[in-house]
């Protein structure tokens, strides 16, 4: 199944690693340092529209890439757990 994360931008299930709270960013070390590797990778698509309140994480091809999505973080699980 696909998940819509905004901007017309739909993602397969099955590609999805994670999705995280974007506020949360400053409070995992971890996950702030997979985001800021993939920045310097130019692996991060923002779909936004400058309304940054998720990120979610995805394997494509192989290639770990972010989006950040102006939709939270809770309703993208949810639309994601209906796929389950």
């Amino acid at each position: 199944m696909y998940l819509h994360i905004g901007k017309n931008t739909v993602l397969d299930s099955r590609d999805i690693i994670g999705i995280f709270d974007m506020d949360s960013l400053k409070d995992s070390h971890e996950i702030n340092k997979i985001f800021e590797d993939l920045k310097k990778e130019n692996n991060i698509i923002n779909v936004s529209e400058n309304i940054e309140k998720s990120l979610v994480l995805t394997k494509i091809d192989g290639i770990i890439k972010g989006f950040i999505s102006n939709i939270s973080s809770n309703t993208l699980a949810k639309r994601a757990e209906k796929f389950q």
